[in-house]
């Protein structure tokens, strides 16, 4: 039983201000899922984009300005956002304090496409 550590992955500026570390990958043992763990600064933002496969994000930290589909509001730790396949989505963080998230896929390949 693999005890994946946060600590051993490395960090990876993926936007301006949002920082990710790969929790969970094809390359540390996982056969269908990945997790991502995704640290916000005021202002960092994730652009707007789509999946072909569903996708969970859950708020662990702070609070975000969520786009879902057709829609904005703000989440908070403790929320889930279920961004099905093919609608987009993406966060900002808007407040001043840090935030963080975990992105949740059903596949170790992640393909993305940015909307805006």
């Amino acid at each position: 039983m693999p005890i994946l550590d946060k600590n051993d992955s490395d960090r990876e500026e993926r936007f301006p201000g949002v920082d990710r570390w790969q929790v969970v990958s094809g390359d540390k043992g996982a056969d269908s899922l990945n997790v991502g763990h995704l640290t916000f600064d005021p202002t960092g933002a994730v652009p707007t984009h789509t999946h072909p496969t569903e996708e969970a994000m859950l708020v662990l930290e702070g609070e975000l300005e969520a786009v879902l589909g057709d829609q904005t509001t703000v989440v908070k730790a403790g929320q889930t956002v279920l961004a099905p396949a093919g609608v987009k989505h993406g966060f900002v963080n808007r407040s001043d304090g840090k935030a963080s998230l975990l992105a949740i896929f059903p596949t170790t390949d992640i393909e993305i496409e940015f909307v805006d």
